[in-house]
């Protein structure tokens, strides 16, 4: 991804659709932008019960931890959404854009460790806020813009960039502790365990480097290039490409263990879940297959997806977030959709003001969606009723990171929010 995608913000109105037992509401979803869940294999009808890892204490990478599972804390109140303080970003042009860049773009989700917030900047920036006031600890200049999500381990942070490196900064006062050149740009956000970093990256090949100097320890080649993150559970490392292929790597030293047909670009960072793994396309479909080998379970296509053939690209580019049994996801045609991870049926569906470009966390009961319309909605994860919603500016096209009750989202007008 060269650039940010282009802004299409929409004047549609809000509207709630929900599933239900009855005949003639079910006969009523199937005529909305989502069909119905397409099985491909036969699985069993009993509830999926998610096995996530212990809540930890901060928020230091991409959905939490490597497995992709932490999505963040409460507690909510009932009282509106607003906000506490907000942040300007500088501005700054870069190599394959002349006009200047600033705020976060996609996929772009802040950590959040003790009273820190890291994030990268596409005005070619990495800060670290005081959580509380916004007030600016340390920036660090980057080469080019920095849409990867940071990832923070001990005094150690790694970012991905769009100048062709990935940085390890000193989190605790910005210096450049190593930087390594890639063969093209880095999106992909990193995962760190056991003093190794593992990326993938815009030039075909998924990294693992050594902490604590840059080193690489291996670069398995692809069939095609890494935009979204991965996810590594119990030894295996999950990714798409933009090729439309999703691969099970072995995490020690890389090799393929299976490869599937996605079929269309996918930005998304896999869902790992009780034996399934989840992802979505460019295509506006998303599929489950089989973790163990890559077997096709069910898929679920939504209107406003184009396949690879097609210049302009719709669908999704945000990542399933798999909670409670049920599959969460936004659109690019609006929609924020609630689907079945047994099946892929569709529960409900809420149409927002404009394209969903950033994932949308789901914690303790409610999911927090940005729009390219600057709006910020916090809807129930039952059955997707609005419970608040502020506008913020425009262009939410980087993902929330929710911790202890406060919403931190960065949006591409320039300013980095907290609300709560």
């Amino acid at each position: 991804m060269n650039s940010p995608k282009s802004n299409r913000t929409s004047t549609r109105r809000s509207l709630f659709l929900r599933a239900s037992v009855s005949t003639a509401l079910l006969a009523m979803l199937a005529s909305l932008p989502a069909c119905a869940g397409k099985l491909v294999k036969e699985t069993s009808a009993e509830p999926l019960v998610e096995r996530p890892a212990p809540p930890p204490v901060d928020f230091p990478t991409w959905f939490g931890n490597p497995g992709r599972n932490f999505y963040g804390t409460g507690p909510w109140t009932d009282k509106p959404l607003e906000v506490v303080w907000d942040f300007k970003t500088e501005w700054s042009s870069g190599r394959l854009h002349k006009d200047p860049w600033a705020g976060s773009g996609w996929p772009g989700q802040p950590a959040v460790v003790g009273d820190r917030i890291y994030f990268g900047s596409a005005g070619a920036r990495v800060y670290a806020l005081n959580a509380k006031d916004g007030s600016v600890i340390w920036s660090y200049k980057t080469g080019d813009s920095a849409k990867s999500s940071p990832a923070v381990v001990g005094d150690r942070l790694v970012i991905g960039n769009l100048d062709n490196g990935v940085y390890c900064l000193n989190a605790n006062d910005g210096t450049l502790i190593w930087k390594v050149k890639t063969g093209f740009e880095t999106d992909s956000s990193p995962a760190i365990i056991d003093d190794r970093v593992y990326i993938g990256g815009e030039d075909g090949f998924y990294y693992c480097f050594n902490l604590a100097d840059g080193a690489v320890i291996y670069k398995q080649p692809l069939a095609g290039s890494v935009e979204g993150g991965s996810t590594i559970v119990v030894g295996k490392i999950f990714v798409g490409t933009e090729a439309g292929d999703l691969y099970c790597l072995n995490q020690a030293d890389g090799t393929v263990v299976w490869k599937a047909r996605i079929g269309a670009d996918s930005n998304s960072t896999p869902a790992v879940a009780n034996g399934f793994v989840y992802t979505a396309a460019e295509d506006g479909i998303v599929r489950a297959f089989k973790q163990e080998d890559g077997t096709p379970v069910w898929t679920h296509k939504v209107e406003g997806g184009l396949n690879l053939k097609t210049e302009e690209k719709t669908g999704f580019w945000s990542s399933p977030i798999v909670y409670h049994g049920k599959v969460f996801l936004g659109s690019n045609n609006g929609y924020m959709y609630c689907l079945s991870a047994i099946d892929g049926q569709q529960v409900w569906a809420y149409l927002a003001r404009a394209a969903i470009w950033g994932s949308s966390p789901v914690v303790e009961g409610r999911v927090i969606v940005g729009d390219k319309a600057g709006w910020i909605y916090a809807l129930s994860a039952e059955d997707g009723k609005l419970i608040s919603e502020i506008q913020v500016g425009e262009n939410i096209d980087a993902t929330p990171a929710v911790m202890n009750g406060r919403i931190y989202v960065g949006a591409f007008n320039g300013k980095f929010y907290c609300l709560k």
